[in-house]
């Protein structure tokens, strides 16, 4: 393994605009947040792979009311993509008013992304291709 998976090396890498996710050695899934094991076959033999960036757009959801963290960020969506490599991951949804969701369409193809919070901190994020 390249290093211990972990969701601190996952963020500090979405902190840095640089997105990655975990490959399984041994069958070639790839998981993103990292996992201490394949989703697939169980195995502990991971490493850091690129990503490319692109996916599709599986569900969406506007966030009003948000946790004291995210409360000036209100209102924002939050999408599940799924990454051309097969993964599903939690991020932001850009380039849609959040007050109009009638605009979103599932399945739509997204490409990677990132949003600056007003807290300071970079979000994983997609907009539409």
């Amino acid at each position: 393994m390249s290093e211990k998976p972990s969701v601190e090396a996952y963020l500090n890498n979405i902190q840095d605009g640089h997105f990655k996710a975990y490959k399984c050695v041994d069958c070639g899934m790839v998981i993103a947040p990292p996992s201490g094991s394949c989703y697939g076959c169980g195995s502990s033999n991971m490493s850091w792979t690129e990503v490319s960036g692109k996916g599709k757009l599986i569900a969406f959801t506007v966030i009003h009311i948000a946790p004291d963290e995210f409360a000036e960020e209100v209102p924002y969506y939050v999408a599940i993509v799924e990454l051309a490599e097969g993964t599903r991951v939690s991020a932001r949804l850009l380039g849609y008013d959040p007050l109009k969701p009638e605009d979103v369409k599932i399945g739509i193809d997204v490409k990677l992304d990132y949003e600056m919070g007003k807290s300071g901190r970079n979000y994983l994020a997609f907009r539409p291709i």
